[in-house]
């Protein structure tokens, strides 16, 4: 067993795009078949997967540039205010208590800034998306082939680890796998 965690080959463009009988569309009413399609074609492309996101994903920066550092400029600030309040700070307290019209003032500005960058949020947004949802349409609709299948059996086995493994491993999404061994 392997514990160093490597990416995953990139797989030739012809691999991964294919031809067209290389993609179906599958049977949602058998969801285990679908999940085990999906997360086979997660682990077996990651490495171009993870390469088409960044390509995604910097196009829509090189596009956006200032909406995209805005709209992570706000998810990050939301997330320290979110952090702050929720520890409930005695000193935010206090200024509440002996400036409320300071305090009002701020809420005002504060609002008024993020329904500005309310745009850029959701171009930032969009930009983290759209690349995600081109991965998971891909992988459920690209059918395997016999390198695929017992590239992930050494996956499944422990044999060798990679991000995408420990990635899905950590979401829960081998449940069903390792259940069958």
């Amino acid at each position: 067993m392997s514990d160093q965690v490597r990416f995953a080959a990139f797989r030739k463009l012809e691999d991964f795009v294919g031809k067209a009988e290389n993609y179906a569309i599958p049977n949602f009413s058998e969801l285990e078949r679908v999940n085990n399609r999906m997360s086979q074609n997660l682990l077996y492309y990651q490495t171009n997967y993870f390469v088409c996101f960044l390509a995604i994903f910097l196009l829509m920066s090189i596009i956006h540039p200032l909406q995209i550092f805005s709209g992570l400029f706000l998810i990050i600030g939301l997330c320290v205010v979110a952090n702050i309040m929720s520890n409930k700070s005695p000193e935010i307290q206090r200024f509440k208590k002996e400036r409320p019209f300071l305090n009002l003032i701020i809420v005002v500005f504060i609002s008024g800034f993020l329904f500005n960058l309310f745009g850029s949020l959701m171009i930032f947004l969009f930009s983290i998306c759209l690349p995600l949802s081109v991965i998971l349409i891909h992988a459920a609709l690209r059918l395997r082939n016999l390198n695929n299948k017992i590239e992930n059996k050494k996956e499944l086995l422990g044999l060798t680890k990679s991000p995408m493994g420990l990635l899905l491993e950590f979401l829960d999404f081998f449940v069903n796998e390792k259940l069958k061994e």
